[in-house]
């Protein structure tokens, strides 16, 4: 099995892909979680290199600013990302009725 990018990089390739996704410059996904403007640059700009992990309260306010689910940017694999986007997605009896199909069709019953 390859080996996974380190985290850092999974969480800026994807937070500076849903940024861009939305039309936000850097400055203004910073504003928007409560950034000091002459901060805010600079310290998304670390984040999307890789440089810089944030920390689980700017994440979730990240994920809050952008629509994403805070787990999606720390998916380890590009599919398991997917799968968390589309499942998020749903309403929350869906989510249900689709983890169940999930554990029917790979055999395993509750954790």
């Amino acid at each position: 099995m390859p080996a996974h990018p380190p985290l850092a990089l999974l969480i800026g390739r994807r937070l500076r892909a849903a940024r861009k996704a939305v039309g936000l410059s850097q400055v203004e996904l910073g504003a928007l979680v409560g950034m000091d403007d002459k901060n805010a640059s600079p310290r998304l700009s670390r984040y999307e290199r890789g440089e810089r992990e944030p920390d689980a309260e700017t994440l979730r306010a990240l994920g809050k600013a952008l629509g994403l689910p805070p787990a999606y940017f720390l998916a380890t694999s590009d599919p398991l990302a997917e799968c968390i986007l589309l499942i998020a997605k749903q309403p929350m009896a869906k989510q249900k009725k689709l983890l169940e199909l999930i554990r029917e069709h790979l055999g395993e019953g509750q954790p």
